[in-house]
């Protein structure tokens, strides 16, 4: 990689961790949005959705992660539902500019200034119903709805639209009890084979086969990633599926 290249990406790295930095513990993204940049540096993930904006700290960061690795594209989705109330609590973290902006027009500003159109889009719009874009997604980031029913219904739309190997977040279910233990038992069945009722009411019917042979042909891994902060959102959970094989996916040749 040419110099000018490398000093170009560490100033690039350098004004985003600062804008993060900023507006990341409005919704406690700053170093969330950092793992993901590191992760995404390393599989390269080209298609991302995530549900739940709040400031862009975790979409911009999966965006210039991919705009290094030259490819891949995420589509962040939001209401802007809480851009009023930020505005008046934290009015110090924008732009005089910015201020005069609604949600929409302020993400365009950041995604513009930070030169990542080409592998980030803001869709604005209310949720259910989930968006359907028409292509096999690698990760899906949830920072929208954290309760066992909305997360099955967020399950049931989106796994059969997952790749053979890919990853949903899932924000704060980890340190909510009921969302816990229903994603506990929830992943010992699908490793098991079975399809819960309470899964299948949730997913189209057009998607029920789809579902199925994910399910028959998968491994699930469900990891809890909990910060030592006393925040209430200080926690992730990580469900990565993988197709059932003799090797780790992303496939790479043995040593």
């Amino acid at each position: 990689m040419a110099h000018d290249t490398v000093l170009a990406q560490a100033q690039a790295f350098a004004r985003l961790k600062a804008h993060t930095d900023l507006i990341g513990p409005v919704y406690g993204t700053e170093d969330w949005s950092m793992f993901l940049y590191a992760l995404a540096k390393m599989q390269t993930p080209q298609s991302v959705v995530e549900l739940g904006t709040g400031l862009g700290a975790t979409a911009l960061w999966v965006a210039q992660a991919m705009k290094e690795v030259g490819g891949g594209r995420i589509w962040t989705i939001d209401s802007g539902q809480d851009w009023a109330g930020i505005l008046g609590h934290s009015p110090d973290l924008f732009t005089p500019a910015q201020r005069n902006m609604d949600f929409a027009a302020y993400m365009a500003d950041v995604i513009a200034d930070f030169g990542l159109r080409g592998h980030l889009e803001f869709i604005g719009r209310t949720m259910p119903p989930y968006p359907e874009l028409g292509q096999k997604l690698d990760w899906l980031f949830s920072d929208f709805r954290h309760g066992p029913n909305d997360i099955l219904e967020i399950l049931g739309h989106f796994l059969p639209r997952m790749a053979d190997s890919s990853s949903i977040f899932i924000d704060s279910a980890s340190t909510s009890f009921p969302s816990y233990a229903m994603l506990e038992l929830l992943a010992a069945q699908l490793n098991a084979g079975k399809v819960p009722a309470m899964l299948l009411r949730t997913t189209a019917p057009d998607q029920h086969e789809a579902l199925w042979q994910q399910v028959r042909c998968s491994r699930y891994t469900l990891m809890h990633m909990v910060e030592r902060k006393a925040r209430v959102q200080n926690s992730t959970a990580w469900l990565k599926i993988e197709p059932a094989d003799l090797r780790p996916y992303p496939a790479a040749p043995f040593h």
